[in-house]
């Protein structure tokens, strides 16, 4: 009988030799993604090194196109702009007005520089952004220079509607900042200031008046144009009565009237004779002082009755010519009358209201008008004492 073979159990402890070849596959496996994931966080470490190398060189050139904005903004048009400026009396050129006396005007306009004293008309915090030395710069350049709203906005880097804001803002508080002077000196002090001459042949006439007329555009309205029209200036005009001291140094000035106004009416119509009628109750005018004047003026029996004369030159009537003592009295006062047509000039300087006035300013021509009469009293004199 054959023996037949019998199976080999395997052992404990030992595995089967079918185990090992899945292990094998399982293992390499791993490794490569072990692999796979080292060269991830490899290219993923450079890309990192490569990324804070890129925004170290964006901020490198943020802080270049900073200094350069600023820069920029250095030499932009602007009040330390002008004053650095080479360009000898280039404040004066863009103002009328030297650094010294700029300052002196900016310091009785705006005593705390930290604390604005103009009330805007809107966009308190845009307009807060330019520094109140640049928006009285910004004010002047366009009273002396008639710069457009347009053109400031380019200048200064503003919108055009910010550089209206500002300069209407800054009008109507320098209209009633400058409002308060109490320009007409005491009568001692007139007479003081008046020169030899003047002196000599005029010591009680206190005053010269004359009126000016200011050019307009043609208003849309027939009946404001009839108003506006003046025969003297063939145009429709404002007209004003300018008052000035012996020196020509502005004292007084009306508001602004239509062209066609009379100088009586003006006077009347404007203030100047209850302004008389004031001075003389405070005792800056006493009875029998006068006021120059020339023809147009038919003034006198009104300031009889205030106890004061009108110096005017003499009439020539239609029968004989002026005798030989009248025409040096002429002479005279024209001489000195000469004054109060520097100082109008003077106010006319400032372009805005020297030349023709637009429509678009009609509604704050008169303040306008005053702060130029206001602000000639910053300049010098016109007529010096000779020592």
């Amino acid at each position: 009988m054959q023996d037949t073979p019998t199976k080999e159990t395997p052992r404990e402890g030992t595995s089967s030799s079918a185990s090992c070849p899945m292990q094998r596959p399982e293992r390499e496996k791993e490794k490569g993604e072990n692999e796979d994931l080292k060269r991830r966080n490899e290219d993923l470490r450079k890309e990192n090194e490569d990324l804070r190398k890129e925004n170290e060189d964006l901020k490198r050139e943020k802080e270049d196109l900073k200094r350069e904005n600023d820069d920029l903004k250095r030499r932009a048009f602007s009040f330390d702009f002008v004053v650095a400026s080479c360009t000898k009396n280039l404040l004066k050129y863009y103002t009328g007005f030297t650094l010294v006396t700029f300052m002196s005007l900016f310091s009785f306009l705006v005593p705390d520089e930290s604390v604005s004293p103009v009330k805007y008309i809107s966009r308190k915090a845009a307009c807060m952004s330019i520094p109140l030395k640049d928006q009285l710069f910004l004010v002047l350049c366009r009273l002396r220079k008639g710069f457009p709203l347009q053109d400031l906005g380019f200048r200064f880097n503003i919108t055009m509607q910010l550089s209206s804001i500002i300069f209407n803002s800054w009008i109507h508080y320098m209209y009633l900042r400058l409002g308060y002077l109490s320009l007409w000196p005491s009568r001692n002090n007139l007479i003081a200031q008046m020169t030899p001459e003047y002196k000599r042949l005029f010591s009680t006439t206190l005053a010269m008046i004359d009126c000016t007329e200011l050019k307009t555009d043609t208003p849309s309205s027939l009946k404001v144009q009839s108003q506006c029209f003046s025969n003297y200036k063939s145009s429709t005009t404002l007209k004003a009565l300018v008052v000035t001291d012996s020196r020509g140094s502005f004292m007084f000035s009306t508001s602004l009237f239509s062209g066609n106004i009379s100088d009586k009416d003006i006077c009347k119509e404007g203030g100047f004779f209850n302004l008389l009628r004031d001075l003389v109750a405070d005792g800056k005018l006493l009875p029998g002082d006068a006021i120059m004047a020339d023809k147009g003026f038919v003034i006198d029996k009104e300031l009889e009755q205030l106890g004061l004369k009108l110096n005017i030159p003499p009439f020539s009537s239609s029968s004989c010519q002026l005798s030989p003592g009248d025409i040096e009295t002429t002479r005279q006062i024209a001489t000195h009358r000469v004054h109060i047509e520097r100082a109008i000039n003077r106010i006319k300087n400032f372009k805005l209201v020297g030349r023709k006035i637009p429509g678009s300013l009609f509604g704050s021509i008169n303040e306008i008008w005053l702060v130029c009469c206001y602000l000639t009293t910053f300049e010098d004199i016109l007529v010096r004492q000779k020592t």
